[in-house]
């Protein structure tokens, strides 16, 4: 009998432990298993961060999916426990703008199911989307640095390939009489748009064989009488051992480099300044770009390929010089002809630069009376000036 009371009295103690069971709820938590849920900084692994405010919301931003709520907490007690300041924050945006791939995924549905059921406080949630909307701004800023960046390289690239590749002389960039050779002791005054307009160019030439071209035409009629130019030479170095040559005067030098810079569309006088120097008014600047760092960025292109222009010009300017002392002068005609090239000279009507050279260093080593009579007479078959004679004789005993 008692062993039939004991055996109901378990039963009762069993069945009420049950009901105990059913009726008890469970509280709903964030996030039940922090291993398996992505998205918090609850860690157990050797992973887990320092005990530092600022390095537990650098993790938690580098998680596959954010957790606004989480981010607030961590904002919140490290702002209160003074481990994070306004400052620190910022320079974690920056940090995390230059650095990150992008910004991860929110569960937004999931988010509003669990603020709805008062589960999260809204208020962590608020700071935490704060600083979120902060760091997505930062990362904008920093991708359209890069973009700007990239932009401007890319644009540089562009108008190098059209330098190289599609720069052309145009006349219509030139007004008559803008490039005008003055009259001087021995050049013509010579309007150069004049003899651009005569010179038939090879189709297949470059700028720069399109240059020698010009440059030919004008200097085989630039000096009077027109063998003069033989006595003209551009040195590149400086020097030479060539007494006998002079440089070719800065006036007609400099007109010639200008003009044909003006015909590429490279000839304002404002390439020459430094940026600082320009006058923000004109028509040049206003031409360059929308701001100054796309203005500055255009004029060091335009600056850096005008030099470069300026330095093949010039020995254009050379090498036509070189080639126009292997033209004979006939001095009945008084042109200058084509270069024999192997062909026999007719020396009763023409001289090369090389028969009047050889007698010009017979009378600076032999000034005897046979030579000096026979260097007036060709002088006088030349043409050549007195005055000519003695710049000639001044640049021999230099």
């Amino acid at each position: 009998m008692s062993g039939l009371k004991l055996k109901q009295k378990r039963s009762k103690i069993e069945a009420f432990e049950e009901e105990e069971e059913v009726d008890e709820i469970p509280v709903k938590q964030y996030f039940s298993d922090p291993k398996n849920v992505p998205g918090t900084s609850t860690k157990t692994s050797e992973n887990e961060p320092a005990d530092n405010a600022l390095a537990q919301l650098e993790y938690e931003l580098q998680q596959p999916q954010l957790n606004v709520h989480e981010i607030g907490r961590i904002i919140t007690e490290g702002m209160m426990e003074k481990q994070l300041s306004d400052e620190s924050l910022g320079e974690l945006a920056r940090k995390l703008a230059k650095s990150i791939q992008g910004i991860p995924n929110i569960d937004v549905w999931n988010l509003a199911d669990e603020l709805s059921k008062g589960v999260l406080d809204s208020r962590l949630v608020v700071i935490g989307n704060a600083f979120l909307w902060n760091l997505l701004k930062t990362s904008v800023s920093a991708v359209r640095d890069k973009f700007e960046q990239y932009h401007h390289k890319v644009s540089r690239i562009s108008s190098n390939a059209t330098t190289s590749t599609k720069v052309d002389f145009v006349s219509s960039r030139v007004q008559p009489g803008e490039h005008l050779v003055p009259e001087g002791r021995f050049f013509r005054k010579t309007d150069l748009l004049d003899v651009f307009h005569q010179v038939v160019f090879r189709k297949t030439g470059d700028v720069f064989n399109k240059s020698k071209q010009f440059i030919r035409a004008y200097l085989v009629r630039a000096t009077t009488p027109r063998c003069a130019v033989w006595h003209f030479s551009l040195r590149q170095s400086g020097t030479s051992h060539k007494k006998i040559l002079q440089d070719i005067p800065h006036h007609v030098l400099d007109t010639l480099l200008h003009f044909l810079l003006s015909l590429c569309g490279l000839g304002d006088r404002e390439l020459a300044l430094n940026f600082e120097e320009l006058n923000v008014r004109t028509r040049f600047f206003g031409t360059l770009g929308e701001n100054d760092e796309a203005r500055q960025t255009e004029f060091e292109h335009l600056k850096t390929t005008r030099e470069n222009m300026i330095a093949r010009f010039r020995t254009c300017v050379t090498d036509v010089l070189n080639e126009i002392r292997e033209m004979p002068y006939n001095y009945a005609s008084q042109e200058l002809l084509p270069p024999p090239r192997g062909k026999r000279v007719d020396h009763q009507q023409c001289v090369t630069w090389r028969q009047y050279e050889t007698l010009v260093k017979k009378c600076e080593s032999n000034p005897s009376k046979e030579n000096l009579e026979a260097k007036q007479e060709l002088d006088y078959q030349l043409r050549f000036t007195y005055e000519m004679d003695i710049e000639i004789e001044d640049g021999i005993d230099k």
